[in-house]
């Protein structure tokens, strides 16, 4: 499944490289912003909640993605895992579990998403500037 997603990407990217359409200066989708509705479009709902990872009622690590249920299991959440680490810290995205996974600079479980592809440095930072922002969930 993996495979046939990263396939269709790759696809995808292809049928408009070097037109820039869509993209803002740094070569991200312009509709991408430090907002959870916009990073729930751009990155959780394409790149997370998918089956078997963290999509539908099996979500790896009982973290689900899908839209509406997000907020509820990232924002001040902590890690089944190791209840120390908590998932999304209002303010303090050094802190968050979240960035540490995307970044690969966490010191439990593997880089997310498992296997890659990894999220742009761009990617990351836009969801670090929502959690910087406090998270809002509107």
């Amino acid at each position: 499944m993996r495979e046939a997603i990263a396939i269709a990407t790759l696809a995808l990217a292809a049928c408009g490289a070097g037109s820039g359409e869509g993209l803002d200066q740094n070569g991200q989708p312009t509709g991408l912003q430090p907002t959870l509705a916009s990073i729930q479009d751009n990155v959780f709902t394409v790149t997370c909640a998918v089956p078997g990872c963290h999509g539908g009622t099996g979500a790896q690590q009982g973290l689900r993605l899908d839209p509406g249920f997000s907020a509820g299991n990232l924002i001040n959440v902590p890690s089944p895992r190791d209840p120390n680490l908590i998932r999304v810290v209002p303010g303090d995205p050094d802190a968050s579990f979240l960035i540490q996974k995307l970044q690969g600079t966490q010191t439990l479980g593997d880089r997310m998403p498992d296997g890659g592809p990894y999220l742009t440095t761009a990617q990351v930072n836009v969801i670090r500037q929502w959690i910087q922002g406090g998270a809002p969930t509107q």
